[in-house]
Formats: structure tokens, sequence, C-alpha cells
């Protein structure tokens, strides 16, 4: 771990902890790694509070041109822009996004609606100044029998469909975003994909969760959410979808371990050991909470401190995937990594990496390309699609390229073996 790492990490300690963090005593260049790092990490607010009052982090900023060149600009072409002004722009816009959520819940409660409160909007309020940590979408969980007429009540209330061609009774989530305002809203029927063959089987452990709900508060508004042992759980194994998929970052970590912390008393965490172990994510889990416990001084729960885990090879993964491992290469290698988590649980021999990772099946292909469906036979016009897109995205990202997912692909397998997601070939 470099030394930006490492200061990042102590900073992210000082904020869950409340204390007042030591100097790492960086330089202007260094400053401005830990920065982009906490940008694409999505915590830019949460450490550029903590480290303004550090005498290197001041002298850093002061001492910087009033205009400097912000988190991957190179990528984004956008303009370069002072690192307090970014984060002082996030916490506007997270404000902004709450305040019209608020609205929104109170109005869908007029209209007799009565959704879940899920991720996001719970996990704010787990940290000392909720606004600090930004989210981009909010989460709810609607009972089947609302699912339409809370679709047709977000439509009513300005609110727009992203996918507006996709069928809503078919569909396990569905997304919304209103206009002119950050607003965005991931409305789920089911809390994971009922089509995937790797993830389907879920659902089935929060069957009740609607009726076993809490109440949360949030502001001055009582609003329901799962109950501390669903929302657990659904956060594991969100996180272990993404570990899955292509990789997650500091942000998940965090507050996975600040849930656990706040809620550990009422969960039984032997039942939730035995639901990961059934899933083969015990040790994924284990590894998830020793990071925790070792960086962000947050005490792992037992039983998962039993487990005899090395964290560090999570640890370097979760560093390099800033906060969903949304950098092109790796999504393309989740083909690979979910490929071979459904041919170990199906006792099949792995199909080629390179294969995967350039035609994956109409399942995998069906969320982008709806047609899929119901024409799995339009398949190659999918694989032309999308490799045309790839082509495009290369054309934005320069380096990036089908070799380098397919090595991203077997790395992570490797990974997937280490932590006893799947067995060695």
């Amino acid at each position: 771990m470099d030394k930006t790492h490492s200061a990042f990490l102590k900073l992210l300690r000082a904020v869950v902890q409340e204390t007042k963090p030591e100097d790492p005593c960086l330089t202007c260049t260094e400053w401005e790694e830990l920065f982009q790092f906490a940008e694409r990490h999505k915590l830019l607010p949460l450490t550029l509070d903590a480290a303004c009052t550090l005498p290197s982090c001041r002298a850093a900023i002061s001492g910087s041109p009033e205009r400097r060149e912000g988190p991957d600009t190179s990528r984004s072409g956008s303009a370069s822009r002072n690192w307090r002004e970014l984060a002082l722009e996030q916490v506007a816009r997270q404000a902004i996004q709450e305040n019209e959520f608020l609205n929104l819940m109170l109005a869908l409660r007029e209209r007799g609606l009565s959704p879940l409160v899920l991720k996001g909007p719970v996990c704010r309020m787990l940290y000392p100044k909720p606004l600090l940590r930004p989210s981009v979408d909010d989460d709810l969980l609607i009972p089947d029998d609302q699912a339409a007429a809370c679709r047709a009540a977000l439509l009513e209330l300005g609110l727009t469909a992203d996918r507006p061609d996709e069928d809503p009774e078919s569909a396990y989530e569905q997304s919304f975003h209103k206009l002119g305002t950050p607003l965005y809203i991931e409305l789920h029927k089911r809390l994971f994909d009922p089509d995937s063959p790797v993830f389907e089987a879920y659902n089935g452990f929060f069957e009740g969760a609607l009726e076993r709900a809490v109440p949360i508060r949030l502001q001055d508004l009582s609003l329901q959410t799962l109950a501390p042992a669903d929302h657990l759980l659904f956060l594991l194994l969100h996180a272990f979808k993404h570990f899955l998929y292509s990789g997650f970052g500091l942000r998940i970590v965090t507050d996975v371990c600040l849930y656990t912390w706040r809620y550990g008393e009422e969960i039984d965490f032997s039942r939730l050991l035995e639901v990961c172990a059934g899933l083969r994510c015990e040790r994924f889990a284990a590894a998830l909470y020793r990071i925790g416990e070792k960086y962000l001084d947050l005490p792992i729960p037992e039983p998962f401190a039993s487990l005899d885990v090395d964290e560090s090879a999570l640890l370097e993964d979760v560093l390099e995937a800033g906060l969903v491992g949304a950098e092109i290469d790796r999504l393309h290698s989740a083909n690979i990594t979910l490929g071979a988590v459904a041919d170990s649980r199906n006792g099949a021999a792995r199909a080629g990496g390179l294969r995967r990772t350039l035609f994956p099946g109409a399942k995998q292909l069906s969320g982008r390309y709806p047609y899929l469906a119901k024409r799995p036979w339009l398949l190659p016009a999918a694989w032309v699609g999308r490799t045309a897109a790839y082509l495009k995205e290369r054309g934005r990202y320069g380096e990036q390229s089908p070799a380098a997912s397919l090595r991203i692909g077997k790395e992570r397998v490797r990974l997937l073996e280490q932590y006893g997601v799947i067995d060695p070939e």
C-alpha cells in the first residue's frame, strides 16, 4: 500500500471514529493524488472535511492554483476544478437530492403507497455528518401489489423512466430520474435479479422481509426500512454481488462495518455466518470485516472473527476498484468471474475467459438489450452492438483493451479461489 492510500485510510478512520486525524505531512502532489483517490471512491467530502484542519493539507490547498485539475479530467473532458469547490458542490447536490427524496416519499405516502427505503438513505445516517456521504441514487423496495401504482405515481410526480420501453411487469427493478434535479430512484420488486443463474437464490433469504420492516427517521420524516438482520444481509450480499462482477470500493466497506457496529446487538451473527457459508461468501465477508477492524477500528463480529482469513488481497482489489469497479475493462471482465461462479455451482468445466468476455450469453446481456428476453435468437446482433459500443468506449478511455479485461478477469478469478467462492481448477 502506498503512502497516499495509507493516509487516506487513516483519515477515513478518523471520520468514523469522530477523532482528530494525525497530519500525514503529504506534499502538494501527494494531497492531489489522495483527493483523486477519494473522489474515485466517492468519499471526497468526508475526506476533505477531515483533512482541511491539517497544516500540510491547508498549505497544499492554499498554495495550489485557484483552478486545480479535477479527477479524471483526461477521461471525462470536464473543466478543471478546485477540490474544495467540488466537495461543496457534492454536498449541495446531496442536500437537494435528499430534500427531493423526502418530498417524494411524502407524496407516495399520501397516495397510500409504502415502499421501504434501502441502502443510501439509511447508510448516510450512520456517519457523523450524513450529507458528506454522497450517493447517486435512492433505492426503494415495493410490495408486488403496489408496484404498478408506485410506477404510475412516480411518473405522475414528474419522474421519467430511464427505460420507458421496458415491460414493468417482468422487470424486477426500474430506474427513474427527475429532470433538473439530482433525484434518481431505483424501484425494486426484488432485491436481486430473479433471472440470474448466480443471484436468483438470494431473494429467498428475504421472504417476509416486508412484514418484518421497522421504522427509521430521516430528518423529521418516519419511513420504513428492512429490519437490521435483513438489511445487513442485504448489504453484505450486495457487496458480494459487486465483488463477483467487477469489484467495489471503500465506501461499501465502511457502510457495512458501520451498520454492523451500529445494529450489532439486534443481529444473530451465527445465523448470518450460516447463510454466508451456504453461499460460499463467508470468507469474503470475514475479509471485509477484517479491513474494517484493521483500518477503521470497527470490531469484527463473532463468529466471523474466528475465521482465519487474510484480508490483504481483498483490500488491494477494493483500493483498485473505485466505487463499484466502473472502469470499462473491469466491467467487461465480469463475464469471466460470473461465468466461473456459474460453472462452479453447476459442476461444469470453466469456459474460456476470452470467449466469455467477447461473447456472453443472452441472460447476461438481457439487461442491456431487453429484446433478448423474448427473442434470444437475436444474440449475435447484441454481440455486434456490444462490440461497437466497446470500441467507442475504448476511444474515450485510450489504453483500455480486451487483453486488459482478460487479464483482470483471470486475476479476479484467482481472488475468488483464494476466498473460497469457487474451487481451484
